[in-house]
C-alpha cells in the first residue's frame, strides 16, 4: 500500500513505453472512500486524468493501458 503524497510527481507511462505525463493529483469517491483516477494535467481548462481500473502498476514509474492513456489525453 501507499500513500497518494507518495506518488504525485511521479512519472506515467504507457504499456508502449509512451510518456503520459506526471501525477498532479488524484479523484477520490468520497462516499466509498477510494481512489477513482489520477490526474496528469489540464486541456483547454478541464482536468485530464486516467481511471485508476486502467492502471497496471505503481512503482518508480506508472504504467498504465495504452488505450485508456490514449483515450484521457485526446
Amino acid at each position: 500500500m501507499r500513500r497518494l503524497s507518495e506518488i504525485y510527481g511521479t512519472r506515467i507511462y504507457s504499456d508502449r513505453a509512451h510518456f503520459v505525463g506526471t501525477i498532479e493529483d488524484a479523484v477520490i469517491d468520497d462516499k466509498e472512500g477510494t481512489v477513482v483516477g489520477l490526474v496528469f494535467g489540464r486541456k483547454e481548462g478541464k482536468t485530464i486524468s486516467i481511471p485508476y481500473n486502467s492502471i497496471m502498476a505503481i512503482g518508480d514509474i506508472v504504467l498504465v493501458y495504452s488505450k485508456k492513456a490514449e483515450q484521457a489525453s485526446a
